[in-house]
């Protein structure tokens, strides 16, 4: 299924004026900090799963958490793909809810595209966004789930930096 990102992308985009704004920073001075928190956020998602946590009972988190996750991971890998012109991505709808070693191996195979991103190759990032939706299904979320988390966060983030502001 063919995926449209304008919609996210320029949420993200107003949602990053405001932060620019508020912060009084811009992208160039950021860039290599929020490239960083994408691997960040990725690692703080594979832990609330808990897919690779072989020697405890300790379960999964609830998907509230695991789904406000995935979002942090949305929020700075669509501020990386703005300006590459990344429109549209493939999402592979019939990825049913998989066991914890397929999402494990789903998670080091997203480090290592994590590793081959490149602001001059727009293709590991769409490969890379792909992946990650593909990641979201595999999780047992739907489009709609993933959608609605990405806003919820969104709002989240303006209302941190309207606090900012009031301070």
């Amino acid at each position: 299924m063919k995926f449209d990102l304008t919609e996210m992308i320029k949420i993200q985009e107003d949602l990053n004026k405001t932060i620019y704004e508020t912060q009084k920073i811009d992208w160039s001075t950021i860039k290599n900090q929020s490239h960083l928190c994408i691997v960040i956020e990725l690692m703080e998602l594979c832990n609330e799963t808990r897919c690779f946590n072989y020697w405890s009972k300790k379960t999964r988190s609830s998907d509230d958490v695991i789904l406000e996750e995935f979002a942090d991971v949305l929020c700075f890998l669509v501020t990386e793909i703005i300006p590459l012109g990344i429109k549209s991505i493939e999402i592979n709808e019939s990825i049913k809810q998989e066991n914890q070693l397929s999402l494990t191996r789903r998670f080091h195979q997203l480090i290592l595209n994590y590793a081959e991103l490149s602001i001059d190759n727009p293709n590991t990032y769409k490969r890379f966004t792909e992946d990650l939706f593909n990641l979201g299904y595999a999780l047992g979320y739907s489009l709609s789930q993933i959608w609605e988390a990405y806003l919820k966060k969104v709002q989240k983030n303006y209302k941190v930096q309207e606090d900012f502001k009031t301070k």
